[in-house]
């Protein structure tokens, strides 16, 4: 084996490992709320979703640690870095010191005050401290881990000077938490076998698969309703981009109101694809219209 290769096979691990695709979304969403706060200073943007990123994935490969036993005994997560030993548990301890590390330094740079390092420090201690070892005991364990992903753009507001309270921090926590829920919904549904057989608490303890269908059209519901709401801000720039942003939540809600129609068996996966371009393409829109508005 070359060099090259086995520097890219550790490198692909290590992304594995702190489940980087996901961490990506965290720091976009960072991002995202620094932009609403304040476009005009993007270097100063790009470096809060940087941070939260970092951040994320150090957190993210903690939660590789802690979960590396159950993870082995899951079909979705067998092929892991730490159940399958691609990587040493020193050396995913290691990479979590070193991301958080990462995180703290590039945060550092660009907070004013020590508030956003507040909340980061509670969305680390509700993921590792409190929603990864609940999980293995309930159902509810969703309800902190619905919390803490909807910090970070929370976060991202705050870097970017926004106000502690009001409107805009609610639509941004409203917003995230009402994706994770049919997000998590449908990794669940994909993975139905897997969350049947008892290894974690979940819905399908409790409900038939019909019966959770049913509940995404409420909360897709409330999520684009959450959607629309971005459109009465002042500063989402001109009629295009409002309407872009009433396009995109209303087709959501179109598609998935057809998906779910009748009986038949969906692709759950395509279904979460959808999702998650939707809420991406949501806040892209919003970047784009705040900036053209100053």
């Amino acid at each position: 084996m070359s060099v090259v290769a086995w520097l890219w096979g550790r490198l692909k691990s290590a992304l594995y490992l702190a489940k980087a695709p996901l961490c990506f979304l965290v720091g976009y969403s960072a991002l995202f709320g620094f932009f609403l706060a304040d476009p005009t200073v993007p270097i100063h943007a790009f470096l809060t979703g940087t941070g939260l990123f970092l951040l994320a994935t150090g957190a993210a490969t903690l939660n590789s640690i802690q979960e590396r036993c159950t993870d082995a005994l899951m079909e979705r997560t067998k092929n892991r870095p730490l159940p399958r030993k691609n990587v040493s548990l020193l050396q995913a301890r290691i990479q979590t010191i070193l991301l958080f590390g990462a995180g703290v330094v590039v945060l550092s740079a660009v907070s004013k005050t020590i508030f956003p390092f507040a909340v980061a420090l509670l969305a680390v201690v509700l993921y590792n401290g409190i929603y990864t070892p609940l999980k293995q005991r309930t159902v509810l364990a969703i309800v902190p881990g619905a919390v803490c992903g909807a910090l970070p753009p929370y976060i991202g507001w705050l870097v970017g000077g926004g106000d502690k309270i009001g409107f805009e921090p609610f639509l941004l926590i409203a917003l995230i938490v009402l994706w994770q829920i049919p997000h998590f919904w449908l990794v669940l549904l994909h993975y139905r076998k897997d969350y049947k057989s008892g290894i974690h608490p979940s819905l399908l303890s409790f409900f038939q698969e019909d019966t959770i269908r049913l509940f995404f059209i409420t909360w897709i519901g409330g999520l684009v309703t959450t959607m629309i709401l971005f459109t009465v801000l002042p500063f989402i720039g001109g009629l295009l981009f409002k309407i872009l942003l009433m396009l995109n939540a209303v087709s959501l809600l179109v598609y998935f109101s057809l998906s779910f129609r009748g009986k038949q068996r969906n692709n759950y996966k395509l279904l979460f694809v959808v999702l998650n371009r939707a809420l991406f393409l949501h806040m892209t829109i919003i970047i784009v219209g705040t900036v053209y508005y100053f």
